[in-house]
């Protein structure tokens, strides 16, 4: 008869602290209530992380500063919170993956992609929750679920001037999209002249921004260094 206790962080703290810890599920390290907390939790971070995506607009009130006496933005100011959550869940994905195909010699997931991870994870769930890091694996995906829901649904989506497009024959303005109607958050980056930039691409644009108005800002310098006085 198996009579160890669970070892699931969280068992036997709710809803009272004095609660005892649960009998672990025959052949696993977890009881059946936090094996299915678990479970649900793995299916749930690849919605999540694709909420995530919803969120990565430019904080309220961007920093500003002056460059050249204009008001310039310096640069779309992504949300760290949900890029963060978005990396944690595929490198915690990733990794537990990687430990099962390692120890039980099965192929990886064909694509890094968190339906896919989480699948993988799914169907070796079992033998995850029996291995000895069964209580390692079930802490850290109840903290990366947590703070990966608080990084997807407390955002506002705003409209905020992130100054002049990029693109070197574009003069338009670049703004992150209002939201939609019905509330939802938009998930486009965009200037007046048509160029757009989805969210898996704007961490790149951050750094082009920063480098753009680097370039522009020490043209201008230059330019200014050059007055008529100067040459005579």
């Amino acid at each position: 008869m198996n009579s160890s206790l669970c070892v699931g962080q969280k068992c036997g703290t709710m809803p009272h602290a004095t609660r005892p810890r649960r009998t672990a599920a025959p052949g696993l390290r977890l009881c059946t209530t936090c094996y299915h907390d678990l479970k649900a939790n793995l299916l749930e971070l690849p919605e999540i992380y694709d909420d995530c995506e919803s969120v990565l607009h430019p904080r309220r009130n961007p920093t500003l500063q002056r460059v050249s006496g204009s008001r310039q933005s310096t640069g779309i100011r992504l949300d760290e919170a949900a890029i963060t959550a978005r990396s944690s869940i595929i490198g915690f994905l990733a990794s537990w993956s990687a430990m099962v195909a390692d120890e039980r010699s099965v192929t990886r997931p064909a694509h890094r992609r968190p339906d896919h991870l989480a699948d993988f994870l799914i169907s070796h769930l079992n033998w995850l929750l029996a291995h000895q890091t069964a209580g390692d694996f079930a802490e850290e995906i109840a903290d990366i679920t947590r703070r990966a829901r608080r990084s997807a649904y407390t955002q506002p989506a705003l409209r905020i001037d992130l100054g002049q497009c990029i693109h070197s024959d574009c003069g338009a303005d670049m703004t992150t999209a209002p939201s939609a109607r019905d509330g939802r958050r938009t998930r486009e980056v965009s200037c007046t002249a048509g160029h757009t930039w989805q969210p898996h691409q704007w961490l790149l644009l951050s750094r082009q921004i920063q480098q753009t108005r680097h370039i522009r800002g020490t043209a201008g310098a230059a330019t200014q260094s050059e007055r008529p006085e100067d040459a005579a």
